[in-house]
């Protein structure tokens, strides 16, 4: 898959203007980061596998009056758009808050708690998609507002207090991720 870019305003106004969640990437072409934040969008597309958004970018120095109008002062930017209106953004190279932001709009979204979508899902591919839902995934007994061992307590404990944002998995709920991870060295 590559991304969508949108040359020109009609382009921008047509890729928004539906119901479902429309990421736009204001992208800067002497930006090195931009080029990756391309790639996490991608990435994204492919791991989440789902349809519940979808994305494009577009150049913010080259369609100027778009860049205006969404106040975009900084490459990279992501703006989240619902039915052509701007619903949330993230500012700079910040991967973790995208795939956060993408959550908390899309119904569909795959949370790291869930089971797999498909029964034949290989448990490699699912402790990936596991470890990688996250930019800090914590494999713990319990989950942070009721750890069930004292060591979950501790970490969550440090975790907290600096200020840490993570995601977590409770091993207990499902014996054939905590096996995997033993067997995988994790």
């Amino acid at each position: 898959m590559t991304l969508k870019q949108l040359l020109n305003e009609d382009d921008f106004k047509k890729f928004i203007s539906d119901s479902s969640l429309s990421l736009v990437h204001f992208y800067a072409s002497w930006a090195a980061s931009c080029d990756q934040l391309n790639t996490v969008l991608v990435d994204l597309h492919e791991e989440l596998e789902n349809d519940s958004f979808k994305s494009a970018f577009i150049d913010a120095e080259g369609v100027p009056t778009v860049s205006l109008k969404c106040n975009i002062t900084a490459a990279p930017t992501v703006v989240f758009f619902k039915n052509g209106q701007e619903v949330d953004r993230v500012n700079g190279f910040q991967p973790s808050d995208i795939r956060l932001k993408i959550a908390q709009h899309s119904v569909l979204f795959i949370a790291p708690h869930s089971k797999p979508k498909a029964h034949d899902e290989d448990l490699n591919s699912r402790l990936k998609r596991l470890i990688n839902s996250q930019r800090l995934m914590l494999f713990m007994k319990g989950n942070p507002e009721q750890p069930r061992c004292g060591f979950s307590r501790q970490i969550i404990e440090m975790l907290s207090g600096v200020n840490a944002i993570f995601g977590s998995f409770d091993i207990l709920e499902d014996e054939e991720v905590r096996q995997g991870l033993k067997v995988a060295g994790l």
